[in-house]
């Protein structure tokens, strides 16, 4: 293991200010810290080189890295030199990653997504074999992770948010945020476009997913609050 940091904490913003006049560059820009330092700089693996890296969960000595051609799983032990420990392809947008023990979820919008995870996308407009929602994983090995469930919402997820509910340990709780379009009936039964005044609309609205700890294959959407129904018209800058 490498030798613990010393912090050193300042109050004073530094002056003059460091970032004026920095050389920019993709891996050897220059840099300026105030109350922190870069210890290592990692580039992308060869199968995600070129895709966006929209996220990033931290569990035990790994750092998982979402990105648009699937997940990486870098071992941190020694965060000067990461090490990577695995690289799953599995192709969505955002592909937003989070973690809770064993399980890794993974957040899927875009409408080339696949349920068996190959390249590709998925020509057709309505079609089984698209993934639009929140992926679930079992991370216990880490070099083999397996997909454990694909739940499928009716407007994708853009991300989520992982919670626990007190006095009820064995089950988590997915709160998933979609900002797509609502796909066709066809092809999710229940989903509906429509305005705010329209209570069967998928629009204006979160799908909560409660995943049994103890079999999160039967994971399943519980709740689709309209939390976002009377919200006033943002303002527009003209």
């Amino acid at each position: 293991m490498p030798a613990p940091v010393t912090p050193i904490v300042s109050m004073t913003p530094p002056n003059p200010d460091p970032r004026v006049g920095l050389a920019p560059g993709r891996w050897d820009a220059a840099q300026a810290g105030w109350n922190m330092r870069m210890i290592s700089t990692t580039p992308p693996s060869a199968s995600s080189a070129g895709a966006t890296h929209p996220d990033l969960a931290f569990t035990r000595k790994y750092v998982i890295q979402g990105n648009y051609n699937g997940f990486e799983i870098w071992d941190i032990s020694n965060p000067a030199k990461p090490v990577l420990a695995n690289a799953y392809e599995c192709p969505a947008s955002q592909n937003d990653v989070s973690v809770y023990k064993n399980l890794l979820f993974m957040s899927s919008e875009g409408t080339n997504s696949r349920q068996d995870c190959k390249f590709g996308g998925v020509p057709a407009p309505a079609s089984e074999d698209r993934v639009r929602g929140v992926r679930i994983f079992d991370i216990s090995d880490i070099a083999h992770p397996k997909l454990v469930t694909s739940l499928q919402t009716c407007r994708g997820s853009h991300t989520h948010t992982v919670v626990t509910q007190p006095g009820d340990p064995n089950n988590l709780y997915i709160y998933v945020s979609g900002t797509a379009n609502v796909r066709p009936a066809s092809e999710l039964k229940g989903c509906q476009d429509g305005g705010r005044d329209d209570p069967n609309s998928a629009r204006f609205r979160l799908e909560v997913i409660r995943v049994p700890l103890a079999k999160p294959s039967a994971a399943a959407v519980v709740s689709s609050p309209r939390i976002f129904n009377n919200l006033p018209i943002a303002p527009r800058n003209e």
